[in-house]
């Protein structure tokens, strides 16, 4: 194999190797989940009825009293694909648009608003930031509408890994009923927890304790211990807020520095192959021309 050809592999192989590396779930600093109840059941849909969580596990609907966690009558309702916040609701319709009503007033169109595709269904508005609005198309893009107006991209997931591919959203929470706070979360099947702090500018990871695969979020306004609940893979887990919320730190890197790492590696490995094709093509060029007749 010529030198160039050799290059060329190897510098594919590297390049892949590194991307792996960096798409690597990234280890948190130490716990901020709690597990409640169901320790190794699916929980596939948690909600707060009445004051109370219920969650439907294993197919099975069960409540929380003070005892523990008993048969429901109910299932858990599904998250609606509306949010009222004060006076004004988004909501998103069957072909996927986003809407607004005034008031009540009928539903028009939120201007600059994307189209999110059929079936999109989370959405999420906190009552603290009054106009920031988050809304999931149904491939997994994130979008956020500032509160002053406008909209725009906020969050695309990276791949988790090469084989895995790319985590689907699955879930979003929000305070909208109580001014509680201006922070939303997304879950994930396979990132676990992210959450966004500063109306969609920057998410990261908030999921330490808690399992990758995240099927339900719901947002708890109790005023004696406001709380983010999460059905998941394993079991039901809480996370409690704090007066001053600490963000967990990574060790592992951050999905922005996932993204740059990815970037950087793949124009790095494209710069190699072509360097690497020059060269092959200029020795098979003289090697032809040392070959031809005189």
């Amino acid at each position: 194999m010529a030198r160039g050809a050799r290059l060329l592999v190897a510098v594919s192989l590297a390049g892949t190797a590194l991307v792996s590396a960096a798409t690597a779930p990234a280890q948190a600093a130490g716990p901020w989940w709690r597990l409640v109840a169901f320790s190794g059941e699916n929980v596939s849909r948690v909600a707060v009825v009445q004051g109370r969580i219920t969650a439907l596990v294993g197919g099975e609907s069960m409540v929380q009293t003070a005892g523990g966690f008993v048969a429901a009558e109910a299932p858990p309702p599904a998250a609606p694909p509306a949010v009222t916040t004060g006076s004004r609701t988004w909501s998103i319709d069957a072909a996927g648009e986003v809407l607004v009503s005034e008031a009540g007033a009928v539903p028009r169109r939120d201007p600059g608003s994307p189209g999110l595709g059929p079936g999109a269904h989370l959405i999420a508005a906190p009552l603290a930031v009054p106009g920031f609005v988050v809304a999931v198309s149904t491939g997994g893009t994130v979008w956020r509408r500032a509160p002053g107006g406008g909209w725009a991209v906020s969050l695309a997931l990276l791949p988790a890994t090469l084989i895995t591919g790319t985590p689907a959203v699955t879930s979003i929470a929000g305070f909208n009923t109580d001014a509680v706070s201006g922070v939303v979360y997304i879950g994930t099947a396979g990132y676990g927890t992210l959450l966004t702090s500063d109306d969609g500018d920057d998410w990261v990871r908030a999921d330490p304790g808690l399992p990758d695969d995240v099927l339900s979020l719901t947002a708890d306004p109790s005023s004696v211990a406001p709380a983010i609940w999460a059905g998941t893979s394993e079991g039901l887990y809480v996370h409690q807020l704090q007066a001053v919320p600490r963000i967990p730190n990574y060790s592992g890197g951050s999905l922005t520095g996932k993204w740059l790492i990815t970037i950087a590696l793949c124009i790095g490995v494209i710069v190699l192959a072509g360097l690497a094709l020059i060269v092959w093509s200029r020795r098979r060029a003289r090697t032809e021309g040392h070959r031809s007749p005189t």
